[in-house]
Order: structure tokens, then sequence, then C-alpha cells
């Protein structure tokens, strides 16, 4: 069915969707619309509409997108493709005729969606959504462990006596590589079992999903929320595929070797901007070497919280970790709030509770939640505080925090030369900081050498050409002792190292 619809080069870089949606005979049933009590919208209707939208949505993106429907079965009804014009009329007769009936096979949905999303050596990359009203009581291949996941037949069983066994849907979506948000919109109060989802079932199953996805280490989130109204549906369902976080832009250890050196070319001309298009280039340091932003100033202690959580999404450190506010406190409860995109509840947090949160970070997330809305107004005003606070930090501190903020910086002024080079520099220091061996502290004097290169090049014109050369060969000897200690070869570094090495390359 794939080339029914078509595909283009380079898809498996863009924005990565699969909805997986409900038609059981239970969709049938009416939802309250606050907006007009006496007007009767059925959980298929308000679904049909929200989809209607959520194409337009990933059109404008340019995005891939997949739906994968189920009842007392599970169906790819759209593969992953690309959303256009000439195909939306079909793919709007096609929603607007699914009929509802049967049971709820969910966890052998999940799995098509899971396999629509598998990429080359089977890792699942990108964001599944699933839209239900119930809880799994059809599926034939798949189950949850712990939850409706029966043991395995003791030995001797007689045949036939036991139900056949399944696999563990969390093995499937949580294979090696994979880089999978699982957002689950479940239809109920979650207290009347039969007439909604089983909200105490749903999470467990989305704790289960968090420890399995943090004990092996995959950078996979996960979040679980409920609508009661047709107007809950329909908002929560289009934001789910508009408001994805934007961490997952560029994952660098899985670009194409044409798409690193595109990628390490505009980060090169980051670095030779030297006019102030692009000032926030020199604000980046690696922080260890103790040359601190410009204008640093004295460190000032700040109130409870580390300035070092400023982002504790961050996904180059591996997946998000469970009971945020347990770890976190307020810091963890915004995060939250983040994650199930309820911004008004994050931006009420940050108010109510923001003097226990580190200025730097506080202002950082406020800015953070007013890009996800779209207001870039706001989400500026807050950058310009949290930069000011940053200036204070004390240098072992700042290098990675000003990375944070220099990211989002890039997202909200669409500064795509900038956003590559911090990417390419974050998520190879974290990985290098559990490597060991120095290989931390050789990719923190390169990134700085990088840097100071920029100054250098400002001067190639005017007789600087030879301090120029001599600082490129200096961060080549350093980058090929980088890939000496780099003996686990790690993809991330891999990356980035390559991408040092094109972008030296366009700078001579």
């Amino acid at each position: 069915m794939q080339g029914s619809w078509g595909t283009t080069p380079g898809a498996s870089q863009r924005p990565r969707h699969v909805l997986v949606l409900d038609i059981s005979k239970s969709m049938l049933a009416p939802l309250p619309d606050p907006s007009d009590p006496s007007r009767i919208r059925r959980k298929i209707e308000v679904a049909r509409a929200a989809t209607y939208r959520i194409f337009e949505a990933v059109q404008s993106q340019g995005a891939m997108f997949g739906l994968v429907i189920f009842n007392n079965v599970a169906h790819v009804a759209i593969p992953l493709t690309e959303i256009r014009p000439e195909i939306r009329p079909a793919l709007d007769n096609l929603v607007a005729l699914l009929p509802p009936k049967g049971r709820s096979a969910i966890w052998d949905a999940l799995a098509l969606g899971a396999d629509l999303l598998r990429v080359e050596g089977g890792a699942t990359q990108g964001n599944l959504v699933l839209v239900t009203d119930g809880w799994d009581n059809m599926s034939q291949r798949f189950g949850a462990p712990g939850i409706d996941l029966p043991p395995p037949p003791p030995p001797g069983a007689v045949p036939g006596t036991y139900p056949p066994p399944r696999a563990d849907i969390l093995a499937h979506l949580l294979t090696q590589g994979s880089r999978l948000g699982l957002r689950i919109i479940g239809i109920g109060s979650g207290v009347e079992r039969d007439k909604g989802v089983d909200s105490v079932r749903m999470r467990a199953f989305t704790d289960a999903y968090g420890q399995r996805a943090q004990a092996w280490r995959l950078p996979c989130s996960v979040s679980y929320e409920e609508v009661t109204t047709s107007e809950e549906l329909f908002s929560k369902m289009v934001q789910a595929f508009v408001d994805i976080p934007f961490e997952d832009a560029m994952v660098v250890e899985n670009l194409h070797p044409d798409e690193l050196a595109e990628a390490a070319a505009s980060a090169a001309r980051a670095l030779r901007d030297t006019d102030g298009r692009r000032s926030v280039v020199g604000h980046l340091t690696s922080g260890r070497s103790g040359a601190g932003s410009a204008g640093g100033g004295a460190t000032r202690p700040g109130p409870q919280g580390s300035a070092m959580d400023v982002d504790i999404l961050n996904p180059h450190a591996g997946p998000s970790p469970v009971n945020l506010r347990d770890r976190y406190g307020p810091l963890g409860e915004v995060a939250e709030a983040y994650m199930a995109r309820d911004w008004a509840r994050a931006q009420a947090i940050l108010y109510q509770k923001g003097g226990l949160i580190a200025p730097v970070t506080r202002f950082y997330w406020q800015a953070r939640v007013y890009f996800a809305q779209g207001e870039k107004g706001e989400a500026g005003r807050y950058l310009a505080q949290a930069w000011a606070e940053a200036e204070a930090l004390p240098a072992t501190d700042r290098g990675r925090v000003v990375r944070r903020l220099a990211l989002l910086q890039a997202k909200v002024a669409g500064d795509k030369e900038t956003e590559s080079l911090v990417t390419f520099y974050d998520a190879a220091e974290t990985k290098a900081r559990s490597a060991g061996g120095g290989l931390a502290e050789k990719l923190e004097k390169m990134f700085d050498q990088i840097l100071a290169l920029r100054g250098t090049y400002a001067t190639v014109k005017g007789g600087g050409a030879v301090a120029h050369e001599d600082l490129v060969e200096s961060i080549f000897g350093t980058l090929q002792d980088a890939r000496l200690a780099n003996t686990q070869r790690d993809p991330a570094i891999d990356a980035f190292l390559d991408f040092a090495e094109i972008a030296l390359a366009e700078m001579r």
C-alpha cells in the first residue's frame, strides 16, 4: 500500500507521526458539547473532524503520517506517507467512511503503529498517538505484561486449557535504538467500567512503559490524559500532532552521510557569520575552559534547585526520568505539564512556584512554553531574561545551560545554522561525559577551538591567514585524538567528529 500514496526522498528525517484510532462500537456513543448542550456529537464524529485537521497540520509541516484503525482487529488505513494536496480528498473520504463496530484490540493496533515507524535496524522512530474509549479485550498477538498478559502455562499443561501465548507489547515498542514518543488520549472519566477508558490499567501501562524505557536507557516518552467532552477530544487530538517537542528535530546519530554533510555546512555558515546576525554563537563555550559567555559577571547563588536542571527533558541524556515531580519538585511539575501539552498548567506552576526554581531555569521554561504555544514574542522576552541570568553562573555550569538557551533561541529565530551547531556538540558532549578516557575533555577543547576559529576567520582578509591555518591544523590534531579516544564508537560522537571535519573544510 505504501506505493499507492507515495513517498519523497529524505522522508526518513521528517517528523514521523502515526495515529492509532479506536473505531469500536462504543465510539458511536455521544460526548457532551459544552458550547451547545443540545447538540449531540458522537465520539467518532469528533475524532473524524480532528483527523481532518491533523491532515492539514502534518501537510503544512511536510511530515510523514500514518493511520492505524482498530476494533476486533487492527488495520493499516494509511501507511506512513507524505500528506499531499492531491491525495487529501481520498484520505478525507476514507476517514468519513470508517464504520464503528466490534470491540477493541488496542495492543495489536499499537504494534502495527510501531511497525509503521520502524526504521532500518528495527528501532521505532517517531510519535505514536493512541485515541481510545475502552480497554483491550480482543488482541490476539500482543499483551501488556503484568496487566493483561497471563503468565505462560506450566510445563506439562494440557493443550487447549490455557489461552494461546501473546507477545510483550512493550518489547515490541521499545526496541534497541528507539526514540518513540507515545501519547495516549483516553475518552471518558475512567471511573465507570465499560463506559470509557480504564484509567487504572492505562496508568499502570504507562508506568510500565516509562520504567522499561528508563531501564533500557531509551529516549522514549509517554503521556496519558483523559477527555470527557467533544471540545477536549478535538483539541487534544489536534495538539498531539501540532505541538511535538522540538528536541527531536534532528537526531544526529541517525543522519545519512548526505544529510550530515548538509547539516555540517549549515553549521559552518553560523561560524563564518561575524557581522552579528547570529550573535548567539558568541555566547557558546564548552563551559569547562573557564571562558564564560561574553561579559561574564560574578557568580551569585540562586534559590533551591540547580541551574544544571534547566532542561530535564534533554533527549541526548536518555529517557526522561519517571516520577519527575518527586525528583525535581516544582520543575518536575512544569515538565510533566509540558509533556502533556497543558500549557496553562505549566505557566500557572511557573508563576505560583517560580521562587523555588533557579531564575535561569524558570525564565527558560517560560520561554519554552510560550514558544510551544506559538507566541514567539513572549518567548523572546523571557529568553532575554534567561540570558541575563546565565551570565552570572559559574563557568562550569554556564556552558551546558547556554547551549540549551542557544538551541531554543535558534528555534525561535528560525536559525537552522546555529541549531545544527548546538545540536551536534550537545549530543556528543552528553554521551562523552559517561564514556571516560578523557574523551569529554578532548571534545570540549575542540569545540572551544572551533569557536575561536570564528574569530580568526574574520581576520583572514586582514592578514590573519597564518593564525587561522595554524588553528585549523590544531583542531585537526585534536579531532584525530578524539577519534582514537572514542573506543566505544558512539554514533553521536562519531557524528560530531564527522561534522567538525566537514565544517573545518568549509571554513578553510
